[in-house]
């Protein structure tokens, strides 16, 4: 199975957010063995949204490292920056502008994490891009615990 790669440094301001999403769906279309479906590149848009916005709120003025590996059955998303700051689980009010970026990661990407670096940190999120699971199988999903991140 032939696996992709691609590596963007972003900057740290809030254009990386639509770059990042056009890169994702490019690579992902652009690709001919991949079969993902038009949901599966939509959620691949979102979470790379999410884990871009939350980046360039919180890397100050270094640089967001971009990596989307993907091969026909999967993809992952890393992106970097310099905040030692690991995401924390948090509840926002309900009149909270932010504060639900990882949660809504957490229900869209199949596995996601945070693992700190030597500069920094690296949110990854990865998406099945296999079929969908059967009509009906969306309400046996669990949900996950982290409900937040701020």
């Amino acid at each position: 199975m032939e696996a992709h790669q691609l590596t963007l440094t972003l900057p740290p301001a809030p254009v990386a957010v639509p770059t990042a999403r056009r890169q994702v769906r490019e690579a992902i279309t652009a690709c001919p063995t991949v079969t993902a479906a038009s949901e599966a590149i939509q959620t691949a848009e979102l979470v790379v949204s999410e884990l871009v916005t939350n980046a360039v709120r919180y890397a100050g003025h270094q640089p967001i490292s971009f990596v989307i590996q993907f091969c026909a059955t999967a993809l992952r998303v890393e992106v970097s920056d310099a905040s030692r700051t690991l995401p924390r689980p948090a509840l926002p009010d309900e009149d909270s502008e932010g504060g639900r970026g990882l949660f809504l990661v957490g229900v869209l990407a199949d596995r996601f994490g945070t693992t700190p670096t030597d500069s920094g940190k690296c949110c990854w999120a990865e998406i099945d891009l296999a079929a969908p699971p059967p009509a009906g199988a969306a309400a046996a999903l669990s949900l996950p615990t982290q409900r937040s991140c701020t």
